[in-house]
This record gives C-alpha cells, structure tokens and sequence, in this order.
C-alpha cells in the first residue's frame, strides 16, 4: 500500500484558474492523495466551484476535503488545512499554479527511496506572461543536486515555489506541534520550508513538475509602489524572526543575517525610487 500524501491548497478568488488547477489535481498518478482545498472567503464563485467539482475527484478515487474560512490570507488557510492532514507526506500549492499528473507521485517516491532525506524538490517552470511569453527553468546551477537548502532559502537566493515542495509529514509536526505556521500577509511558503529545511537536506528530481504562470495579478508578482515595497521588506523581517525559534540553527546569527537582509531590501527600494524620480525629471 502506497503512503497517504496530503495536498494542501489555499483558494482565493481563484475562478479563472481554479478549473485548470483541479484538473491536474484529478489527474494525478498517485494514490491514495487527500486534497484539502480551504476556501479563503472567495467571492467569485470558487467555494462553490470547489463544491461542485469535489464529486469529481472523489470519483477519480481522491480523498476531498473543503474547508471554508472567512478572508484571512494564505497562512490562515494552510493552519486551517493543516489541522485536518492525515498523510505520510505533505505538500501544498497555490490554485493559480500547475502541476504535471506524475509531480506527487515522483515526489512521494523520491522520499521513499530516500528515507534519510525529509524533504524534497522538484525543477519547474516559470512561464512570464507578458508581452512575448517566456519561460525558463527555476533551478539555477548550484540548485541542481540534493543540498542543505536552509541558508539558501533563509536569503531566498533560491526558488522556494509552493508546487515544488513535499515533506514528510513526522518532520514538519516536530518543527510545528500544534500544526500552526506563524501568520503573515506575505503568504506561507517560508514558514513550510525554513523549519524542516533546518532539519534535513532537500533532495531534488531534476525534472520540471511544476508551473508557475507569472500574470501580474498574483501576490508575488504584482507591481508595488514605494510604499508597499517597504511594506513588504518589513514583513518578511519580521516573518523571518517568527520563524527562526521552529528552526535548528543558530538564532543570534540568523537574526544578524535578517537585519542584513532587511537592511540590503530597504537600500534597493530607496536607490530604485530615488533613479526614477531622476529619470522622471
């Protein structure tokens, strides 16, 4: 018998992708899968499209959870989700992202063929739809190998994308007992990596099983004024502090690296503002 994998997906206002993401949802290889969907207060009909399809994948011999919250961002709806996961394995991705149909079961099998190994990470494909699309890879060359991930993701000098993801479930609960990840507006997907990073090395399949679509209108890559660049900076320094006492690491050192950090964001941003207002002159 197959390990039980729980996927876990946050849902807001997800309408004009929702169809093409359960789509990949029902065609995954791999069984048993539990799909939880948490739907984040959408008002565009994706509560109850979720409800209709939910059939679907229940026939497609998927185990369904949707669950449904009052608007409260993507890190409330991953602890909301969270309490209900029954899995070996855990991974999670947005509703405005794709998956290829062998992308949890070449996961699941990494970390069975690896027990040592907590974490796993695929390659993808980042797809910018703008005037010409264009997609590339998102593994860089020192991505490409199973690697001690935590740094890398500390200073997000790598690709940490939802739909790349799988851990074992044991790990992540021993970095989260109480199945809650610090909230933030920036989102969850620091919060799911940074702990269990601290714990384990991350394998990697060196093969593109994921997609995610750059449209403009999605948290990470919509356009940001001054202020809410600023805004954002602060955000992840303090999510970064709420983070660090889940993580195996040194915490006086890594609170230095986050000031850093923080320090270094800020100094862009204003260099940035400062060239455009020069440019505008």
């Amino acid at each position: 018998m197959n390990p039980l994998v729980s996927l876990i997906t946050p849902v807001y206002n997800a309408m004009p992708w929702l169809r093409t993401y359960l789509d990949c949802v029902e065609k995954q290889t791999w069984r048993p899968l539990q799909f939880i969907a948490v739907d984040d207060g959408s008002t565009d009909g994706s509560g109850e499209y979720l409800q209709r399809k939910k059939t679907d994948l229940e026939r497609a011999g998927i185990e369904v959870r949707v669950l449904r919250q009052a608007h409260a961002g993507q890190a409330a709806a991953m602890n909301f989700g969270l309490q209900d996961v029954t899995g070996d394995y855990i991974a999670w991705c947005d509703a405005d992202d794709r998956l290829t149909p062998d992308s949890i079961e070449k996961k699941a099998l990494y970390l069975e063929s690896n027990p040592e190994i907590g974490l796993v990470r695929s390659d993808g494909v980042l797809t910018d739809w703008g005037e010409n699309v264009k997609s590339r890879r998102l593994s860089l060359p020192g991505d490409r190998a199973t690697q001690d991930l935590f740094d890398a993701a500390f200073r997000e000098t790598t690709y940490c994308c939802a739909g790349c993801y799988m851990v074992r479930a044991s790990l992540f609960f021993d970095c989260y007992p109480d199945r809650h990840i610090p909230l933030s507006p920036e989102g969850q997907n620091l919060q799911m990596l940074l702990p269990p990073a601290s714990r384990t090395v991350c394998g990697f399949i060196p093969e593109a099983l994921f997609y995610y679509d750059v449209r403009g209108t999605g948290h990470s890559s919509q356009k940001r004024g001054f202020t809410q660049q600023m805004d954002r900076a602060a955000n992840f320094y303090r999510l970064r502090e709420e983070i660090l006492p889940h993580c195996v690491c040194d915490q006086q050192y890594y609170r230095d690296v986050n000031k850093k950090i923080y320090e270094d964001q800020k100094r862009k941003i204003l260099c940035s503002a400062a060239k455009t207002i020069r440019e505008t002159k």
